[in-house]
């Protein structure tokens, strides 16, 4: 009789059964798969998912309230370069030439017009309440997150219901983050090489100060150009 078949009778008889290595290699597969659910994992993804967004939201919302002070911060400037300007012209009326005083009038009016778009592009915005629904939003998000990451559900059912909570918060929030934002929240998950920094940073910059900068450089440029 073959050492397979004594196996065979071992098994049947509820003696001790003895490992057949060509046999069991697929069960013990199986066994070591099974150690994490698909259900577990689907919840660690969705775990991840949360995380990112939730960071995401909240460098949107710190975005948007630097904007905000930065557009306010470059009002009061512009809106002094045209004060400033007419309070001149006024305390030196006959000491200033007719060049520099059609040049003052000028950059007087360019300043006000940068003052009026800079005032509709602040109402339009509404920098503030942007961030704060997304400031609301990225709390519920990491609440949420929090709480499917202590119960860790490995039913479907119970996996489907934070998910749908969580597509319930997303859709709550009327705004939503930008790319860059995104794209700053994955690069604190992972360790990027220091030029997608240098560069993400500079779009940041580009996107936050940018406008700004151009309408705070134009009036003084336009004096010393024509100067």
């Amino acid at each position: 009789m073959t050492p397979a078949l004594d196996v065979t009778r071992s098994e049947r008889g509820g003696g001790v059964a003895i490992a057949h290595p060509q046999r069991d290699a697929p069960g013990a597969e199986r066994a070591r798969l099974s150690v994490v659910p698909t259900d577990a994992r689907a919840a660690d993804q969705l775990v991840q998912t949360m995380r990112l967004v939730k960071a995401a939201r909240f460098n949107a919302a710190a975005r948007l309230e630097t904007k905000q002070a930065v557009s306010l911060f470059t009002q009061s400037i512009v809106a002094l370069y045209f004060v400033g300007l007419a309070v001149w012209q006024a305390v030196y009326v006959g000491q200033i030439d007719d060049a520099t005083n059609r040049l003052m009038t000028f950059v007087q009016l360019v300043s006000s017009v940068f003052t009026l778009m800079l005032g509709l592009l602040e109402a339009m915005n509404d920098y503030k309440m942007k961030a704060h629904h997304l400031q609301n939003c990225a709390l519920a998000v990491s609440e949420l997150a929090q709480e499917l990451r202590i119960a860790r559900p490995t039913d479907v059912q119970e996996v489907q219901a934070f998910r749908r909570r969580y597509n319930d918060a997303l859709r709550a929030c009327p705004v939503n983050h930008d790319r860059i934002d995104f794209l700053f929240a994955k690069l604190e998950e992972t360790a990027a090489d220091r030029p997608a920094r240098v560069m993400l940073s500079i779009r940041h910059a580009l996107d936050v100060y940018g406008l700004y900068v151009l309408f705070l450089a134009v009036p003084p440029l336009i004096w010393w150009v024509h100067q």
